[in-house]
């Protein structure tokens, strides 16, 4: 292990003297560098909201993303996001990470990377742990509330992050950054770039590896990738090619802490113990994820512009998994055959299950800006995408089968998802204090899959769904300090691939539907601002897991008729004399479901019992969030900056399913982070960045995130060893699994930039 830390470690030395040689050398004459503003706009951003958009968003520029990112995820940089709540499997920020925005889950939160949709096709959801250390390639990362400007990917029906990595460097520079920290914690990157030669191209390359234990056991993650870019601009045109290659292997940390261990063994991980004696090593996810990225924009005339993308994403990768006493019947097999020519009951066998998929496809924008009246900016927009995914599943070993072959692949589908649409934004200003903003959009998707028939049977089929999603708002600036906006949207979500497959055509759920209001209030002034920011947002057919098994004897999500999310968004933020900076947020919600049913599984008579609620709580919703940050400046010269800055999170009380059971809760909590910044400016290079982080300053154990599941029996007994089951009384249980937190832990990190 030390041998392999100081070849890293001259690695990286290497690295560093490279970059600082490479860039001495002059590439370009001042004098032929374009307009700065340029540099900005090589794309046109149609799913990035202006500064007058009327959805409430928040941006996060490069630097002060660089203020706190050491090696944790893009989630976890979030936090000061209004209504966010971010979570972490292994416990400390690095792995499977994931974030809720308003109570909506990841695959309701629509993520771009330039303007490209970065979500799964299929399940929805956003897997940040496949690109790692995207955050030191973004310029800056735009999180918008509700349905906001989305127009590429799946319907936002709680937030959308776009990620701009699209930005150009005018000079050259290199960025070598190291941290390291608890649990074995450590970030290893390069970022380089040529700045303009000769006014008109530019190349960057950043490399990283990541690697951290965990706090939870054996949850360990090695994380690599790269970025490559290449820019060509000039007067009417630029042209901008990205190439993001990322692999995870990260041992398995999903299925959540056993309930009763919440007091004792908070790191305890259940993965890989099916093994007997000792926990399978290799229970792991491995995945590789490639991001092929071209823009082009073409500047026809000082009235029109054309952008054009196109994209490619290639994913391929496992997870495996140790299974005791396995039958025959669930691999499709007849029976196991022992040496002996005899059949066994059972065995044990490690299995993989593979994804392998494609995702291609291009989109387009054409702005027109008239010189005639209202000052008007109109987008012509759409976007094609197909998406090609294999799923299948091998045995790569079995215990007392020895007939089964190696690799034997025991079930292998396809599935191909198409999706279209085309969109119209109008932006205007009739009068210099008001802005209008208009959008209309047409979508639809078509998906083929492997899923059951009517007759039960498992036969390709296919789904389409055509939507509207229609967005008016305006903006009132009725003073230099006031501005008042009001913003209404209609969103559709179609079902993600489980809701199709493991369902006939009779119990397939329909899609989702999302009327959004906002409406906002916002004050600044010179070292000031304030917001506040009310929502509603109305769902018809909201899908949501009630318990129920359908026709094909699945548990599967079901529409309710009838759901909302209303609140209030309060900002703030205050610098005092040249010490001190104060910002927060607090949001305070009411998140229901008008009538829930729950499916509650009756293990005795082998059937399901009807239970009816009214006026239940959405699951994962805390009716408050709210957090504070303070930054002190000890030293603020030129040449030399310290600060230290302060945040407090409180994430109110939180359900773990539907129907307000205050069995089954993630109790209110908050923790603590303590950051020390120290820049000096021309030590070495440009700057030396000094960053050192105590996070859970006060030791909190808290979880953020869980699971249950509920079940009535006379006959169960609760004294047998089984630490995901409680029981409620009168015969009712539930299971519940938990994602611990990590305690107070550390990075510290070094950052050269030349």
């Amino acid at each position: 292990m030390v041998y392999k830390q100081v070849l890293q470690t001259i690695r990286w030395r290497i690295v560093s003297l490279l970059a600082a040689l490479l860039l001495s050398i002059p590439l370009f004459s001042q004098q032929n560098l374009p307009d700065t503003i340029a540099l900005k706009t090589v794309l046109i951003q149609s799913t990035r909201a202006g500064s007058n958009h009327p959805a409430p968003h928040n941006n996060f520029s490069a630097e002060q993303l660089g203020k706190m990112y050491q090696a944790q995820d893009v989630p976890m940089l979030l936090s000061g996001v209004p209504s966010l709540v971010e979570n972490s499997d292994a416990g400390a920020g690095v792995g499977y990470t994931g974030l809720r925005i308003r109570g909506s889950d990841p695959t309701r939160v629509n993520v771009t990377i330039n303007g490209v949709p970065f979500n799964d096709a299929e399940s929805q959801g956003v897997f940040w742990v496949n690109l790692p250390d995207l955050a030191a390639s973004a310029a800056e990362i735009q999180v918008q509330r509700g349905v906001g400007a989305s127009s590429n990917g799946a319907g936002a029906f709680g937030a959308t992050v776009n990620l701009d990595l699209s930005k150009v460097d005018s000079e050259p520079f290199a960025v070598v950054s190291n941290t390291f920290g608890s649990f074995a914690t450590r970030k290893h990157s390069a970022y380089l770039g040529t700045g303009l030669i000769g006014g008109k191209v530019a190349f960057t390359g950043r490399i990283s590896t990541i690697q951290s234990d965990g706090y939870i056991d054996r949850a360990g993650s090695d994380l690599n990738s790269f970025h490559l870019s290449g820019t060509y601009i000039d007067d009417r045109q630029s042209l901008q090619a990205h190439v993001l290659s990322g692999h995870e292997r990260t041992y398995q940390a999903w299925y959540g802490l056993p309930a009763q261990y919440l007091d004792s063994l908070r790191t305890f991980n259940p993965a890989g113990s099916e093994r007997p004696d000792s926990p399978y090593p290799d229970e792991v996810d491995d995945y590789t994820q490639r991001h092929f990225l071209l823009h082009y924009k073409y500047v026809i005339s000082g009235k029109w512009s054309l952008q054009l993308n196109g994209h490619y994403t290639r994913g391929f990768g496992y997870y495996e998994q140790y299974k005791a006493a396995e039958s025959a019947g669930d691999y499709g097999l007849l029976d196991w055959a022992s040496p002996g020519d005899s059949t066994i009951d059972a065995t044990d066998l490690v299995r993989r299950r593979w994804l392998d998929n494609h995702f291609y496809g291009g989109t387009f924008a054409l702005q027109w800006q008239p010189k005639f009246a209202l000052k008007s900016v109109f987008l012509l927009g759409g976007a094609l995408s197909q998406y090609d995914g294999r799923h299948y599943g091998e045995l790569i070993w079995t215990q007392n089968a020895p007939g089964v072959q190696k690799d034997f692949v025991y079930y292998d589908n396809d599935a191909s998802k198409r999706d279209a649409n085309i969109f119209l934004k109008w932006e205007s200003s009739p009068v210099r204090s008001l802005t209008t903003f208009v959008d209309l959009q047409i979508r639809r998707v078509d998906y083929r899959f492997l899923g059951f028939d009517n007759n039960l049977d498992n036969v390709t089929q296919q789904a389409g769904l055509t939507f509207f999603n229609p967005k008016i708002g305006a903006t009132y600036s009725f003073s230099n300090k006031w501005a008042l906006s009001g913003f209404a949207g209609i969103a559709n979500r179609e079902p993600n691939r489980d809701d199709y497959t493991q369902s006939s055509p009779d119990s397939r759920p329909r899609s989702e539907n999302m009327l959004d209001l906002e409406a906002s209030l916002r004050k600044a002034g010179a070292f000031w601002k304030v917001a506040a920011n009310l929502y509603y947002m109305g769902y018809r057919d909201q899908l949501v897991l009630d318990g129920r098994l359908n026709d094909v004897g699945a548990y599967i999500r079901t529409n309710v008729p009838d759901s909302y999310r209303a609140g209030l968004e309060l900002e703030g933020s205050i610098r005092i004399g040249k010490l001190f900076d104060l910002s927060g947020n607090t949001s305070f919600s009411r998140n229901k479901i008008k009538r829930f049913v729950e499916y509650r599984d009756n293990w005795d008579a082998g059937a399901q019992e009807r239970i009816e609620y009214s006026g239940t709580d959405l699951a994962f919703s805390p009716n408050m969030i709210r957090r504070i940050e303070a930054t002190c400046h000890l030293i603020n010269k030129t040449t030399h900056h310290l600060s230290v800055t302060y945040s407090r999170k409180k994430v109110g009380k939180q359900y773990l399913d539907n129907t307000s059971n205050e069995n089954t809760i993630l109790p209110k909590y908050s923790f603590s982070d303590l950051r020390f910044n120290y820049d000096l400016e021309n030590l070495v290079g440009k700057r030396v960045s000094l960053i050192f982080a105590v996070n859970n300053l006060f030791n909190k154990k808290y979880v953020a995130n869980g699971w249950t599941y509920r079940f009535v029996s006379a006959t169960y007994d609760p004294l047998r060893d089984d630490p995901y089951t409680r029981s409620e009384g009168n015969g009712v249980y539930h299971q519940a699994g938990f994602f611990p937190q990590a305690g107070r832990y550390w990075m510290g990190s070094l950052v050269v930039k030349m």
